[in-house]
This record gives C-alpha cells, sequence and structure tokens, in this order.
C-alpha cells in the first residue's frame, strides 16, 4: 500500500544553516583540488582518488550525525552489513574487473582511431576541469537513459528494485545496485571514454566526483543547494527519487548531474513539502546481501512501476 508523504519535517530539517549550503561544494572542491594535485605526483591517479573517496565517506558519515536531514535515519535497520557488502563488490571488485576487461577488448578500437588521426580523440589540451565537464555531461546522457529505462522495462526493473529497496538514506547505501545492473551502468561510464582515450587524470577526477556525489547523493545530510539544484542531481532530489509514490519516484534520474532532467521533462523538486516513506511497495523484499541478488529471479511480485509506461510518459 502506498504511504503518503509526511504532512510535517523532521525537526532536524526545519531550518537550514549557512553549513547546510557550503558542505557539498567545500567538500567536492576540495576532494577535486587534491585529487588533481596529488594525482601529478604519483604513477597511479586512481589510487588518489580512492584514497580521496574514502576521506570523503568519513566526513559525510560525521555530518549526518551533525547536520542530519532526518534523526530517524541515523537509526540502523540492519541494512550496515546489506550495504557493506554491496558497495564492496560492485564499487571496488567488480568495477575493477570490469573496467580491465573493457580496456583489453577496446584497446584495438583506441589504436587505431589514434592512428587515423594522429591522436587521440579525447582533448587533452583542455584544462581539467573542463574535461571533466565534457565526461560528466557524456557519462550522464548515457547513465540517465539506462536509468530511465530501469523504470519503464520490467525486466530491468526488477534488477533496479535492489536500489530501491532502502527504507532510509545514508552515505552507505550509495552502493546498493545489483552486480548486474553495476555492470549495465559501467558501459556508458566506461566504454566512450576508453574508445576516445581519456586521460587517466580525468578518469581520476571523476571517480572522485562520481564517489563523494554518491555519498552527499544518498547521505542523511541536510544539503541544500539552490539554484545549483538545477545542475547537480543532489540530495534535495534524490531523495524523491526514492519514494515509495511512484509519481514521485519515477523522477530526477540523474547520477550525478541533473541537467538530462532538466532537458528531458523530469527533474522534481517540490517546495510545499518533505518526502515521506520510502522504498518499495512490496514490504516483504528481502533484505540480506545475497538474498538480493537472487531476488530478480525469483517469482516475486515488485508492482512498482505498476505498468511499463513509454519513456515520453513522464514529463
Amino acid at each position: 500500500m502506498q504511504q503518503a508523504a509526511a504532512s510535517h519535517p523532521e525537526p532536524a530539517s526545519e531550518k537550514a544553516s549557512l553549513l547546510s549550503y557550503l558542505v557539498f561544494p567545500v567538500t567536492l572542491g576540495l576532494g577535486l583540488l587534491s585529487t588533481a594535485f596529488f594525482s601529478q605526483q604519483t604513477d597511479s591517479p586512481i589510487t588518489v582518488a580512492i584514497v580521496v573517496s574514502m576521506s570523503a565517506m568519513i566526513v559525510v558519515g560525521l555530518l549526518e550525525r551533525i547536520v542530519p536531514y532526518r534523526r530517524d535515519w541515523n537509526v540502523s535497520r540492519g541494512d550496515i552489513g546489506t550495504d557493506f557488502w554491496h558497495t564492496l563488490i560492485n564499487q571496488i571488485l567488480l568495477s575493477r574487473a570490469l573496467n580491465i576487461l573493457w580496456v583489453a577488448l577496446l584497446a584495438g578500437v583506441t589504436a587505431r582511431l589514434a592512428e587515423s588521426y594522429g591522436t587521440t580523440l579525447w582533448p587533452h589540451h583542455w584544462p581539467l576541469i573542463v574535461q571533466l565537464v565534457l565526461m560528466l555531461l557524456i557519462a550522464e546522457f548515457g547513465r540517465y537513459w539506462v536509468h530511465r529505462l530501469a523504470h519503464r522495462n520490467p525486466w530491468l526493473w526488477r534488477l533496479h528494485a535492489v536500489h530501491h529497496s532502502p527504507a532510509r538514506l545514508y552515505f552507505f547505501n550509495a552502493g546498493r545496485v545489483h552486480p548486474l545492473e553495476k555492470a549495465l551502468y559501467l558501459v556508458p561510464e566506461v566504454v566512450p571514454f576508453i574508445v576516445l582515450g581519456t586521460n587517466i587524470e580525468c578518469l581520476a577526477m571523476y571517480a572522485t566526483f562520481n564517489s563523494i556525489h554518491g555519498f552527499f547523493q544518498h547521505g542523511n545530510v541536510n544539503v541544500r543547494l539552490g539554484p545549483l539544484n538545477y545542475f547537480f542531481s543532489m540530495a534535495e532530489l534524490h531523495r524523491w527519487h526514492h519514494s515509495r509514490l511512484i509519481e514521485e519516484s519515477d523522477r530526477n534520474f540523474g547520477n550525478n548531474l541533473s541537467v538530462w532532467d532538466v532537458a528531458f521533462g523530469t527533474w522534481f523538486l517540490p517546495r510545499d513539502r518533505q518526502v515521506g516513506a520510502l522504498g518499495l511497495q512490496a514490504d516483504d523484499y528481502p533484505e540480506g546481501y545475497l538474498t538480493q541478488v537472487k531476488a530478480p529471479f525469483q517469482a516475486r511480485d515488485i508492482s512498482k512501476p505498476i505498468v511499463p509506461q513509454p519513456l515520453d510518459a513522464v514529463s
């Protein structure tokens, strides 16, 4: 049964302090600057991105205690172990393995393009921050449509339901994604940039951005961005995407950026209420890691979306 949105906000979210407006841009900015600087000092920029991302995860975890959006979301519901395994397997083991596989498969294509044009197609001469913006726009376009399709196609929805299963949002469940869906999302995030010959420094910057944004996007932090919500797909937007109400959750498909939601009419941020109950309409969805991995292939009623709609049905 659907639950209506909360009629009043939790006390922690009634007022926005200056800290609420600064925590995300300051943390993201420091993270990107650190990645750019230390990447020049080492032969392993991706390792730098991992260290910076883990540091940011600790910061977001502390901020959830200092400026929480909902105090009740700071109470464990037995979900930490499940989210740990999702994060370890998806974000670290699976991502690294598939990236190596894609490089092996596509290295020849990249080499042929470089030979034909005298260089790779990626604009290495651009400032690194501009390269990052270009990478975000390209990757987000592909991820936006894969994500939106996952809310329409019944088979993809069965995979995507794993990510929508939490009844609360906190930084660690950013990694709660079915491994097969994670592999699908890695295609628009990895393949174009291997083919284009994107440099490792830009890839490290993207990894840092993606991690820090993901922790804040799902974090129980009272983040406020104001007009920047039209660019970043931050927590104020993403909470609505996790609503149990279909008319609210079938919005805000952006992973890092909201620009494609704005462009294609799926941007959604009500100003007159707080988000209500989160999660799936199926109350008996499994809570353990292995049972969630098996859930899409079992005869289980997952009633969201109720009826698959054409991609242009949401406006």
